[in-house]
């Protein structure tokens, strides 16, 4: 009798060998290959069994699974078993997610099963001893179970078979391939793809091993003040002493782990018993895929504890707390008021904390506002956070006119309005928090103070204030406000971007273009394709896709900066350190500008008195999140995200027919400044990036510095995905062209980033 090895079949002839093979159910020899496919929502199976029998001693059976049935198909099963002239059966099988080896109707051994490891199945006789075996190759193979031969394998007949014991809805398709030959070479088109895609990816490869990596430096706070250890560094959710300040102990442990990478270390921090976890101190060592390694882009040190730099902005962020409820709409008019917060606040920026980061001569206009090209132009909130689309075929007053605040999710909208916060009427108070120093304490030893805010439900109201951004940024996950951007500038009609008028269709024809790279639109450019739109590449599929990736990488990247670097210390920190001080607690090295401005200057009429602390009011009731300050992740994935966009958009577009919120937040009327019409897509992009990053500094959560560092990080995150995603693209002449934050415009072609 034939030994079992010489029993072959390839499929390649695609007609079933009826010399070799019997067939049974719905089964076909097809794309040089074998297909199963039961019958759903039947009890039933399909296969092929072997015409002859087989000597399997010193020999082997062995087939390529590319596929087995549907593993969430509970009673399916995909078999390739050999059996005697009585009940002698040799058995492979897959169902229910796990890998059977049998032997005579019973399961020597199983173990979940891998599609990839488990690819090719062999069963072998050598010396009386049986043996199942498992490769991902067809040519290494593993070895799972070893048994005595209980009968001569002398005389067995192999079977193929896929099918369901029970009723199945969609047991799905069962594929064989190579029996008892060589792992077949792949066509040559598919070859060729193959090593295109190697090829493909070694040169991204090389790109990112090319990218130079910086070293990380901090500020040494940790070693700047050996009398108060780490007086100066984050500690919310370690533990401390009596007045707040890091026990050395704890906050080594934490050093500990971040110094050893190892996972154990960091199940070993030492936290108050219950505290809050800390959030994600390994994220920043994980390796990137695409785009830079998170530790391949880096951030200056942060401004020392002691600084007049930390004093300053802690002093802008004291006046944020105190402007919160003052409306946008009112800043100018305030301004002229003397000794309004508004007034003051310009007044003690200018004199007392000039070096706070912001514009120097400070006005109404640009007052607790970001740097960046266009975040100084019209109002103070981007016009991606107030205004919706227009569509002429919703009722009025739901998405009909942009100024409705409705942007079109396909057949959904997204109201740009939000459930704003409601403060303490019986004791005529807003909505701040760890005011009292017993408070701060008990969150800084890691309370979980989470959820004790309440929503004014009186009505929806757009932002229009500093609390209102705060809330904006509490339950976001940032991505979102640059999604509806997108959704937005996708969705706008020709028109005037206000109104619902005309013959122009919402989604169809576009309001603003698409970038001069783009090989698809806008039309009637050189790349302009006269036959093909982007959808999966250049379209909104690619452009959705890249937002969330490079959220995720951003996060990454600063989360490095976060704890494997810089550990500053959150502003609530800062200022229980401030009021240990004025109360006469403890002493400690702090710029004498802020110290002077609580006590005898510009900001000491509100705090003890209002609050009988010195503390910095803060707007969500837990206070900052447990991580550190520096860099901040609002701030880098906004930086990131934005520069996406505006590699995406014409940032030149105009944005017309500008609106503001009213005092009261319930509607968006005309904003009539006189640079109404100097406001553009890439103007409003970097601006809406600010406000998502300086209102968490309007929160009490985040410095200045967090903002205009974090943005640049950020940056340079979409810059380096871009980069490697520039090597991949089939579309003749296709590039990136953008505005960097700090104004030059870039091009990123072919893995490079040059000068546009």
């Amino acid at each position: 009798m034939a030994k079992a090895h010489t029993f072959t079949d390839n499929f390649n002839d695609n007609s079933i060998n009826a010399s070799k093979w019997a067939a049974y159910g719905p089964v076909q020899e097809v794309n040089r290959r074998i297909e199963l496919r039961p019958d759903g929502g039947i009890a039933n199976y399909a296969g092929f069994i072997a015409t002859a029998a087989y000597d399997l001693t010193d020999s082997f059976f062995h087939i390529e699974v590319r596929q087995a049935l549907l593993q969430s198909a509970p009673t399916s099963e995909t078999s390739f078993f050999a059996r005697g002239p009585g009940t002698e059966r040799i058995q492979f099988s897959v169902g229910g997610g796990e890998l059977t080896c049998g032997l005579n109707g019973t399961t020597l051994v199983h173990e979940p099963y891998d599609p990839e490891r488990h690819r090719w199945w062999r069963m072998r006789e050598s010396a009386g001893v049986l043996h199942w075996e498992v490769s991902a190759n067809g040519r290494e193979w593993l070895t799972l179970i070893s048994e005595p031969a209980p009968f001569t394998p002398t005389s067995l007949i192999v079977e193929l078979q896929a099918g369901c014991f029970q009723p199945a809805s969609a047991p799905g398709l069962a594929i064989f391939d190579c029996f008892n030959t060589p792992p077949e070479r792949l066509s040559r088109r598919a070859e060729e793809r193959r090593l295109s895609a190697q090829a493909t990816r070694e040169k991204a490869a090389r790109l990112a091993a090319e990218r130079p990596h910086p070293e990380h430096f901090n500020n040494n706070d940790e070693v700047n003040y050996p009398d108060r250890p780490f007086i100066g560094s984050y500690s919310k959710g370690l533990k401390h002493d009596s007045v707040g300040d890091p026990d050395p102990i704890s906050y080594g442990s934490l050093l500990r782990a971040l110094e050893s990478r190892d996972p154990g270390d960091f199940e070993e921090i030492i936290q108050p018993s219950g505290a809050l976890k800390l959030v994600n101190p390994q994220s920043g060592l994980t390796f990137e895929l695409s785009g830079p390694d998170p530790q391949a882009v880096t951030q200056p040190p942060a401004p020392r504890f002691d600084s007049k730099r930390a004093a300053a902005e802690m002093g802008e962020l004291y006046w944020m707390a105190l402007a919160r409820d003052v409306p946008f709409i009112n800043y100018a008019s305030e301004a002229g008021i003397a000794n309004s917060i508004i007034e003051r606040a310009i007044r003690s920026l200018a004199t007392e904390f000039p070096l706070f980061g912001g514009t120097p001569t400070v006005t109404a206009q640009n007052l607790f506002r970001g740097i960046f090209p266009g975040e100084q132009v019209g109002p103070y909130i981007s016009q991606f956070l107030w205004k919706g689309n227009s569509d002429p075929r919703k009722p009025d007053g739901q998405g009909r006119d942009a100024d409705e605040g409705f942007i079109t999710y396909g057949s959904q909208v997204i109201d740009q309005r939000q459930w704003t916060v409601k403060g303490f009427p019986e004791i005529g108070a807003a909505a701040d928090y760890m005011t009292q120093f017993a408070t701060w304490l008990a969150v800084q030893n890691g309370r979980d103070d989470r959820g004790k805010d309440q929503f004014d439900t009186t009505r929806r109201r757009f932002i229009r204030n500093l609390r209102d951004g705060a809330q904006y940024v509490h339950f976001d996950q940032v991505v979102n406000a640059y999604l509806s951007a997108a959704f937005l500038l996708l969705s706008e009609p020709v028109g005037n971007q206000l109104t619902g008028t005309g013959t122009s269709r919402p989604q169809v024809d576009k309001e603003f273009p698409c970038d001069q790279g783009n090989p698809y639109d806008p039309p009637g450019t050189a790349g302009d394709s006269r036959t093909q739109v982007g959808f999966n590449t250049f379209g909104p599929i690619h452009l959705f896709q890249l937002l969330g990736e490079v959220s995720g990488r951003a996060g990454r990247a600063v989360w490095w900066q976060k704890w494997g670097v810089h550990r500053r210390l959150r502003p609530e920190e800062y200022g229980g350190r401030v009021d240990n001080h004025l109360s006469g607690r403890r002493t400690y090295p702090l710029d004498a500008s802020i110290l002077n401005s609580l006590s005898t200057g510009l900001l000491s009429p509100y705090f003890s008195e209002r609050w009988g602390s010195f503390l910095l009011p803060q707007a969500y009731p837990e206070g900052a999140p447990l991580h550190p300050a520096y860099g901040a992740g609002h701030a880098t994935l906004s930086g990131a995200c934005a520069t996406l966009l505006k590699a995406y958009f014409d940032e030149s577009a105009p944005i017309e027919n500008p609106r503001i919120a009213t005092a009261d937040g319930t509607a968006l009327v005309p904003y009539t400044g006189a640079d109404a019409a100097q406001m553009t897509v890439g103007g409003e992009l970097n601006k809406l990036a600010g406000n998502i990053a300086l209102f968490r500094g309007a929160a009490g959560v985040h410095w200045r510095t967090d903002y205009c560092e974090s943005l640049l990080l950020g940056e340079r995150v979409a810059l380096g995905l871009l980069c490697e995603l520039s090597l991949t693209f089939n579309e003749d002449g296709a590039f990136f062209q953008l505005t960097r934050f700090d104004g030059s415009r870039v091009r990123v072609i072919d893995g490079r980033v040059e000068p546009a």
